[in-house]
């Protein structure tokens, strides 16, 4: 569904007051998400880890090693994508990596989204 133009003016407003504020980190953003290498996606894992779920419960009844073989896959997955989380340089994984912003920094951000928006009840 495209954007109406109201959306896009908006749109186009916060990314250019993005860029006023904080240039490099813009760059950075907007260079990572258009030139992202294959493999940087965690998708491949998230479904390797319910095919491995999916084998875990379908055989476990008949087979403990192919239950087992299920887990493994499970347990290699998991790791895999909180190993490239926490390694990756894409804002996506932000929230894995530990960055916590302070008190002082929400303030100052609640603070301006009141002053942009308003309070709009």
């Amino acid at each position: 569904m495209p954007l109406s133009e109201e959306e896009q003016r908006i749109l186009h407003e916060m990314e250019e007051k993005l860029y006023e504020h904080d240039r490099a980190f813009a760059d950075r953003v907007s260079t990572k998400t258009q030139h992202r290498p294959h493999g940087r996606s965690g998708r491949g894992w998230v479904v390797a880890f319910i095919a491995g779920f999916v084998l875990l419960l379908v055989a476990f009844g008949s087979s403990v090693l192919l239950g087992s073989l299920g887990f493994l896959i499970m347990l290699v997955a998991t790791v895999a994508f909180v190993h490239q989380a926490r390694h990756a340089d894409s804002p996506g994984f932000g929230g894995l990596t530990g960055s916590r912003r302070s008190g002082d920094e929400w303030s100052e951000m609640r603070r301006r989204l009141k002053s942009r928006f308003g309070n709009r009840s």
